[in-house]
């Protein structure tokens, strides 16, 4: 199955950028970032309105010992299944990706475990395994849904790229036939002194203290590593489209279509994974354009540009060689690096954009193109991750239907 018949629905996010389409929009609109700090070190939380969100979950007993991961990505479900409209079709598959898994609570057990502080509470192996997070969606679809097929629960973990493989299994379950539609997303809380530590120790976390702790692209006179985590989730639906007798596709507010997608691994040549070429991402927007449908061209790349010197430079050699001088933005100056669900928050950048949102460009001095955005119908989102894993996504409003 070709992805040019396949649908994207009900994409939810509950970021820095906020928990909700209205508060998203407002956010990339003012692109005024409010990070706050670990340890002196600079970090992106959630908005208030998403602890908000939070904390009204964990008011159920039932969620209250869960990972901060599991009820980000929860909320992220409950809001995508809320927006699916009547007779949709039946979740087969939930895959949820995550880089790091139930970080503070398997951080938490670890450190109290070692210290001999208490013994270890009776659900500490469920809620500390990376797969209680696609687990408790899947059960909240189930919930929702009603008595349906079966569904299977997936949870993947391929670093930064995680979001975007979920969308990857995602696809390949509908394709199969093993599912008339599934939820994708990626979900990441982890904002604990140890993961700073980890970036620390690869030299990539940033040290700057002013209004853009995180600066991806940065011009070349102070290019600099400005690696700066954030938390946040994102789901959303993807299935085949609808087609009515005449030939028509129903479309609800916020549909993309899914237009092609592609994946690459390559030597792992620095610490990080990514070489100096990029040459990874370039295959994986190759193999993703290569299903674009006739007379598609791309308009515009979310980059995945983490703020790293290298990874940036990499990636935006490889977006040239491939594209030439296409328009490029991101959205980590404004989130940070949300690692397993940053895929999900550019595929939210790639829906502001289809829908008029337009770009400014960085707020700072850049070496990405400076290119105006006209208007995207087609736009490319990169994610690449440790390991030399990259994978590519290319989405545009449905057929037939202008913002």
């Amino acid at each position: 199955m070709r992805s040019s018949s396949l649908i994207i629905r009900g994409l939810a996010t509950v970021s820095p950028l906020g928990s909700s389409a209205d508060e998203v929009s407002e956010s990339l609109r003012r692109a005024q970032p409010a990070p706050g700090e670990i340890g002196g070190s600079p970090v992106f939380r959630v908005t208030a309105s998403g602890e908000g969100v939070l904390e009204q979950l964990v008011k159920n007993k039932r969620y209250a010992s869960l990972d901060r991961t599991t009820l980000l990505a929860l909320a992220a479900a409950k809001q995508t299944l809320a927006a699916l409209p009547e007779g949709s079709p039946s979740i087969g598959c939930v895959s949820i990706g995550s880089a790091r898994g139930a970080t503070t609570s398997l951080e938490k057990s670890v450190l109290g475990h070692a210290c001999a502080e208490a013994p270890l509470a009776p659900d500490t192996s469920p809620n500390t395994t990376a797969g209680n997070i696609s687990s408790w969606v899947a059960q909240a679809v189930a919930e929702s849904r009603g008595p349906q097929k079966p569904i299977a629960s997936l949870g993947t973990s391929m670093t930064c790229t995680s979001a975007l493989h979920s969308l990857l299994i995602a696809k390949a379950f509908i394709d199969s036939g093993m599912a008339d539609s599934a939820l994708f997303g990626g979900a990441e809380a982890c904002l604990t002194p140890y993961t700073l530590a980890q970036l620390s120790a690869l030299r990539i976390y940033t040290r700057e203290k002013g209004v853009y702790p995180c600066m991806p692209c940065l011009s070349a006179p102070a290019r600099t590593n400005s690696v700066t985590l954030g938390e946040g989730s994102g789901t959303a639906i993807l299935q085949r489209r609808d087609e009515s007798p005449d030939g028509s596709s129903p479309f609800c507010p916020g549909d993309m279509q899914l237009l092609g997608i592609g994946w690459s691994l390559e030597a792992a040549v620095s610490a990080t994974g990514i070489s100096e070429d990029g040459d990874g991402l370039e295959a994986a927007m190759r193999q993703a354009l290569s299903e674009l449908p006739p007379g598609r061209k791309v308009d515009a790349v979310v980059l995945h540009a983490p703020g790293t010197a290298k990874g940036d430079a990499a990636e935006l050699s490889a977006v040239a060689r491939l594209l030439g001088d296409v328009p490029v933005c991101s959205s980590k100056h404004l989130t940070g690096h949300t690692y397993g669900a940053s895929g999900m928050l550019s595929l939210c950048m790639a829906q502001w954009l289809l829908n008029g949102g337009g770009w400014a460009g960085f707020p700072y001095p850049s070496v990405a193109s400076s290119r105006p955005f006209e208007a995207p119908s087609t736009v490319l989102i990169n994610a690449a991750g440790f390991g030399g894993n990259s994978i590519s996504m290319a989405v545009g409003l449905p057929d037939g239907h202008n913002a």
